[in-house]
């Protein structure tokens, strides 16, 4: 279904789909594809104070902001922008979403006025624990209504930051629908939409995330599309290292494959060389322009035989922390836009 409403989109918003259209311009057909997609950014700490790992400086978020608009972006409301995708409506050219996870206080009182300022929408997904407690660092729930009024929008992130891979199906499902209630409580009935606390998700939290009727948030890098898994949608993380301006102007351009997972791909392996196998469909790049690494070292990519858009990624045994991703980008032909795909892996024997 996703792969019809995809090309639906895609033909609609390159004007394919018009009587006089030549229905045999393959050319304009393939240029469409990826352009129908989006890009979801994540932040922390807006502070110069605050670890650097999951912080950026006011004066690098304002400039952030000031790339959006230099490179004429139009930052599209969260639901909105998931909405319409699931619909199969196009999506204004460039959109962004940008977010926030936790809620911490540097949102309320850096982020929030500048984006207001700017006029552009945002999320901040929060954990409700810290806030019910009122502890330090954190937004308080009267600052979280003020930010409501102004049209932002909560999500949920979950009691007390807890990783899913940690917790039983019961109880990532008392987890999500107790802080759930908090926010619905606290700020009347908000969205079903929710970030995976360390970007962790498997399989099992999919399933219940969806059954609960949730979209749901991971933090691997990489543009989303109608062809996305709406219950682990990639966002860039942009703090620290990568907060830096060349690399924030090429990853808020980046563009979806239309990605197709034959079988659904488990996140969650204490292997060190876990192998995928996927499509990354039609679009508007050289089919040996695409390159898929493991933190940098590029992975060998073997075609079906008897179906050459499946690939499998296939690496090399590499020592991985707790988490990492094998990152797949094509340059997109006549642009310097990328596509650009990320599977994300966990080993939860690896700690924190």
């Amino acid at each position: 279904m996703r792969t019809a409403l995809f090309l639906t989109a895609s033909l609609l918003s390159s004007g394919c789909l018009a009587a006089e259209q030549d229905t045999n311009n393959s050319s304009n057909e393939i240029s469409s594809f990826g352009h129908n997609s989006a890009v979801i950014s994540v932040y922390h700490h807006v502070s110069d104070t605050t670890p650097a790992s999951t912080s950026i400086s006011p004066a690098q978020f304002e400039r952030h902001l000031e790339i959006l608009k230099e490179q004429q972006q139009p930052v599209i409301s969260l639901p909105k922008l998931l909405d319409d995708l699931e619909a199969g409506s196009p999506l204004p050219e460039k959109a962004v979403a940008i977010t926030f996870d936790d809620g911490y206080e540097s949102i309320y009182t850096t982020a929030f006025p500048l984006l207001m300022e700017a006029g552009l929408p945002f999320t901040v997904f929060i954990s409700t624990g810290p806030i019910d407690r009122s502890q330090r660092g954190y937004m308080t729930w009267d600052q979280l209504r003020e930010m409501v009024a102004a049209g932002v929008t909560i999500g949920n992130h979950g009691t007390e930051h807890a990783s899913l891979l940690e917790l039983s199906d019961e109880e990532i499902r008392n987890e999500i629908l107790a802080a759930q209630t908090a926010i619905d409580r606290e700020l009347g009935p908000r969205a079903k939409i929710f970030a995976y606390p360390y970007g962790e998700f498997s399989l099992s939290a999919t399933s219940i995330l969806r059954d609960l009727g949730y979209r749901a948030f991971a933090q691997n890098s990489g543009a989303i599309g109608p062809n996305s898994n709406f219950q682990a949608l990639p966002r860039f993380p942009l703090a620290g290292i990568y907060a830096e301006e060349a690399g924030v102007r090429q990853k808020y351009l980046t563009l979806a494959f239309a990605t197709n997972i034959p079988s659904p791909i488990d996140p969650i392996s204490t292997s060190d060389a876990p192998m995928a196998t996927l499509s990354f469909g039609r679009g508007n790049y050289h089919d040996e322009g695409l390159n898929c690494f493991d933190n940098g070292e590029i992975l060998e990519l073997e075609r079906n035989s008897t179906d050459d858009q499946l690939i499998t990624l296939k690496p090399i045994a590499n020592p991985h922390g707790r988490r990492w991703h094998y990152i797949c980008t094509a340059r997109e032909i006549g642009s310097s836009r990328y596509y650009w795909y990320s599977q994300p892996w966990f080993n939860p024997q690896k700690p924190q």
